[in-house]
C-alpha cells in the first residue's frame, strides 16, 4: 500500500505525505497516510452525518445535499464552500465497500459518474464547480489497538499548469487541513452528549453496526501502523458493500 512512484513531501511520526505531478500538467496527485487516535466509527461519523457538517467546518455554506435518497454505502452528494470570495461546488458519487476478513473500509468519491435520472443543480453565481477523485482506505489498527490508519489518494485539477513549488504548498495545506478536520470530527464523535456521538449510538441506518463488524475483524489480526502497512494481498480477500 506504500506509493512506489510518488515523492515523499514530509514525514512525521503520525503521518506521511507523498506527491506526484508532471511537468506542464494541470493536475497533481497526493497520498496522505495518517494515524487517527479514534476508532473507525468515530472517524466516519462526521463524514456520514452530512447534515451536521457546518457545525464543525464553517467553510461550508450549507449542509451537504443528497441528490438522490442515500444509502449507507452509496450516495450522490453536492457540497458548497467559500474560499475567499469564490464559491466552490463539488458534486460526486460516494461509494463504500467493507472488507470483513482483514478488516478495512474502502471509500471512493468521484465526479465522473453517470448522471441519468439525477437532477443536477445550477452552478451558483460567482461559483466554480471542481471535480473530485478521491480513494480512501480506512483501516482499524487491529489487535488490541484502538486507533485508525487512513490512506487517502486524491487527484486535484488546477485548471492550468503551476510550478512544482506551488503544488507542494497547495498539497501540504490541503493535506493538513483534511487531517485536522478528520481528527476534530473524530473527537466530537467520541464526546458523550455530542450530536455525532448520539447519532453513532442510535445508528438509524445500520452504518455503524457495519463499521463495528470491520473493527471486530481487525481486532483478530496483527496491528498495523503508518510505517507498517499490509501488502496488496489484503485486497484479494472478500469484500462487501458497507
Amino acid at each position: 500500500l506504500m506509493p512506489s512512484d510518488m515523492e515523499l513531501a514530509w514525514k512525521r511520526d503520525d503521518a506521511e505525505l507523498y506527491i506526484r505531478s508532471a511537468t506542464g500538467a494541470s493536475w497533481f496527485e497526493y497520498r496522505l497516510v495518517a494515524h487517527i487516535d479514534a476508532p473507525l466509527r468515530s472517524c466516519l461519523a462526521p463524514l456520514h452525518e452530512r447534515d451536521l457538517i457546518r457545525e464543525y467546518q464553517p467553510i461550508f455554506l450549507e449542509p451537504h445535499q443528497d441528490l438522490m435518497p442515500p444509502q449507507p454505502n452509496h450516495a450522490m452528494v453536492r457540497t458548497l464552500s467559500r474560499i475567499m470570495s469564490l464559491k466552490i461546488e463539488t458534486i460526486f458519487e460516494l461509494v463504500r465497500v467493507a472488507n470483513r476478513d482483514f478488516g478495512f473500509l474502502v471509500e471512493i468519491a468521484r465526479s465522473d459518474f453517470p448522471i441519468e435520472g439525477i437532477s443536477m443543480p445550477d452552478l451558483p453565481w460567482w461559483g466554480r464547480r471542481i471535480e473530485v477523485s478521491t480513494r480512501n482506505i480506512w483501516m482499524p489498527q487491529g489487535g488490541k489497538e484502538k486507533g485508525t490508519v487512513l490512506i487517502s489518494n486524491a487527484r486535484v485539477g488546477t485548471g492550468a499548469p503551476i510550478p512544482t513549488s506551488i503544488i507542494r504548498f497547495i498539497a501540504n495545506q490541503l493535506a493538513n487541513t483534511i487531517l485536522s478536520n478528520i481528527r476534530k470530527g473524530a473527537d466530537l464523535a467520541l464526546t458523550p452528549g455530542s450530536r455525532w456521538h448520539d447519532r453513532v449510538n442510535k445508528d438509524v441506518d445500520g452504518f455503524y453496526k457495519d463499521l463495528a463488524a470491520v473493527e471486530a475483524a481487525a481486532a483478530k489480526r496483527r496491528p498495523i501502523s503508518v510505517t507498517n502497512l499490509p501488502g496488496p494481498e489484503v485486497f484479494d480477500r472478500p469484500t462487501k458493500l458497507a
